[in-house]
């Protein structure tokens, strides 16, 4: 997946600093308390997707991320 895949899905930029290295990232909120993440644009020109706090799904294809928000999103209270 590519950065502007992200983007174009909606997602939201984050930018952050640690040990002096700037950085960034993108968010987007499924719920109040749950929302997905990317990976950080200092590891590679390839992005991916998890939910945050865990490692066990992973969306690295921009149609099926598409697909689980769309999900999402017809589904919330």
């Amino acid at each position: 997946m590519k950065e502007q895949d992200l983007i174009d899905l909606g997602f939201e930029i984050n930018h952050d600093e640690e040990n002096g290295k700037p950085y960034h990232y993108y968010t987007y909120d499924i719920g109040k308390y749950d929302c997905l993440i990317s990976n950080t644009n200092d590891e590679g020109n390839v992005w991916y997707v998890e939910l945050f706090e865990s490692d066990e799904i992973r969306f690295t294809n921009k149609e099926e991320l598409k697909l689980f928000i769309d999900l999402i999103n017809r589904n919330k209270k």
